[in-house]
């Protein structure tokens, strides 16, 4: 089969699209970039040339220009979440396969609105990107619950420190604190956070979950890319504190907690139990954020019966191993819409219903928490 051909939206020079798409899409024979669509020609020119992509790849400054090309089959999305609907908009009403970056939009409405504009364009495949239900570590906890290891769930306790959220705030990501931008501690880490947990333990809950947000940090130093501080005290409307206590579906309790800054130093930034009748699975690792990955991820195992804590060794199946860390569950996306346009049967790819599913979440949560923008 031939190569995918793929139209890149918001390819720059920084962010994350450099990190965790390109090296997977430069490597692999499965795929092609063909076009680059940034918020100007001459922008979209400098990364073609900046990522040695082939003299023939088209330079495009409008998604409008990306949606009529018609060589382009599938539309990668890697810009600022309120950018989503402006800019896949007019490649869903083309027909193109999307994969778009969480948060599919930058509140539940606009996601229920790219849903309709899906639907309108006849779009065949799309994806949402919670990779984290690709990474190993992830499917190696869901095998072992799956399988008995720890018995019956009884409950599960999951503790995150952000690292981001702190004190301190870059001007590139300065977007994160304001929380009419859409992208946040809260749908952005936290939504990675409890897609993954569900996506082990079961999605869906008994009733309204009782959670809490909270914006405890009202300002915070804002630094330039070389670290120097341009502002002591600037405006922070996003929550840093997030708390979610209730039953799933599948009747395990669940108890989440996620704050912004790094952990104490020595201990873990995730901390995931899964407490059973016969055992206790015990993750760590020195970020929550398993969508994107760290060297240090554990998994250990306490069995009851012979009071012996083991480690439980996982293993990346999908060989990706020679590419950086965060471009490895990004790969396995690639590789499961690859199987997906081959006719195969794939899981854990989130579409955009499913992504609609999560969004609601996250915004019951909001309203909970008497929180409108």
């Amino acid at each position: 089969m031939a190569p995918t051909k793929v139209g890149f939206l918001g390819l720059s020079t920084v962010g994350w699209a450099r990190g965790a798409h390109l090296p997977y899409l430069q490597a692999s024979s499965d795929y092609e970039i063909v076009a680059v669509c940034n918020s100007s020609i001459e922008s979209a020119q400098h990364a073609i040339k900046l990522y040695e992509l082939p003299e023939s790849t088209k330079a495009y400054g409008s998604p409008e220009d990306l949606a009529e090309d018609s060589e382009v089959e599938l539309v990668v999305c890697s810009v600022r979440v309120d950018r989503h609907l402006p800019t896949i908009k007019p490649s869903l009403l083309a027909g193109k396969d999307v994969y778009v970056e969480w948060p599919l939009g930058k509140n539940l409405a606009e996601a229920k609105e790219l849903v309709k504009l899906k639907n309108e364009g006849g779009v065949k495949s799309v994806a949402v990107g919670l990779q984290a239900r690709q990474a190993p570590v992830v499917r190696k906890v869901k095998e072992l619950v799956a399988s008995g290891k720890v018995g019956e769930v009884l409950s599960s306790t999951w503790i995150g420190a952000a690292g981001s959220g702190g004190a301190t705030t870059t001007e590139g990501y300065e977007y994160l604190g304001r929380r009419e931008v859409g992208g946040n501690l809260v749908t952005i880490h936290f939504g990675h956070s409890v897609d993954y947990v569900q996506y082990v333990l079961g999605y869906g809950f008994q009733g309204q979950p009782k959670t809490l947000l909270a914006n405890r940090r009202k300002t915070v130093k804002l630094t330039n890319a070389d670290g120097k501080v341009i502002e002591e005290n600037h405006p922070k409307d996003s929550d840093d504190t997030i708390f979610l206590h209730s039953t799933l579906a599948s009747g395990i309790p669940l108890s989440m907690a996620l704050r912004g800054g790094p952990p104490i130093p020595g201990t873990p930034g995730l901390d995931w139990r899964i407490y059973g009748s016969t055992g206790e699975l015990r993750i760590t690792a020195s970020g929550p954020f398993l969508q994107i990955g760290y060297p240090d991820i554990k998994i250990e195992y306490h069995d009851h019966a012979s009071n012996q804590v083991t480690s439980i060794p996982f293993e990346d199946l999908e060989e990706n191993g020679d590419l950086g860390i965060p471009a490895r569950n990004v790969a396995a996306v690639y590789r499961r819409l690859r199987e997906r346009k081959e006719g195969k049967e794939v899981e854990g790819i989130c579409g955009f219903e499913d992504a609609v599913e999560r969004h609601a979440l996250l915004e019951s949560m909001y309203a909970e928490n008497g929180i409108k923008f």
